[in-house]
């Protein structure tokens, strides 16, 4: 069981992240900043300093880019090793959707590999009358399981969209 939650936590941290990287001169980097010009982010400097949260980008032109701190410290994108956005809602359609599918393939398998009980091996059965039943019905509830779980932890956790500069 504990080799299952370890591939859940794996499957929702490989599915939250994106990495953009390189330099300032890039079209991609520029991209990047274009599109996240109006997020919060936070800024990781190449002088070793703590991370400052709460950062927006001020831009005069494109090649003259820098960021403002909440405390209104500028901080030239000379001295900006990393950039990180978390996108809250994003991160909740990832949760779901690997939460959906996660849990309607390990109830599924559930399902199939189970034991049925004597009512459901008889013919006076209603709903579970066999193994395929059994998997149907064990998707559709881990399913939803893993559906409200999964937008849970991925709203908290949030998607990262980070942007390297080397």
């Amino acid at each position: 069981m504990k080799c299952w939650m370890l591939a859940m936590v794996v499957l929702t941290g490989a599915g939250c992240w994106s990495t953009t990287v390189g330099s300032t001169a890039d079209p991609g980097v520029q991209r990047w900043l274009a599109e996240n010009a109006s997020s919060e982010m936070t800024v990781e400097t190449t002088d070793r300093g703590p991370e400052q949260s709460g950062v927006v980008v001020q831009a005069a032109s494109p090649t003259d880019v820098s960021f403002r701190t909440k405390n209104d410290t500028v901080v030239p994108i000379g001295q900006v090793r990393r950039l990180t956005v978390v996108s809250h809602g994003r991160g909740a359609l990832e949760g779901a959707g690997i939460g959906v599918v996660t849990g309607a393939l390990l109830g599924g398998l559930y399902g199939l590999s189970r034991g049925l009980t004597h009512y459901e091996s008889s013919e006076d059965c209603s709903i579970i009358c066999n193994n395929s039943d059994a998997a149907e019905w064990g998707a559709l509830m881990f399913g939803v399981l893993g559906l409200i779980s999964g937008t849970l932890v991925g709203a908290l956790a949030g998607h990262r969209d980070v942007l390297d500069l080397r």
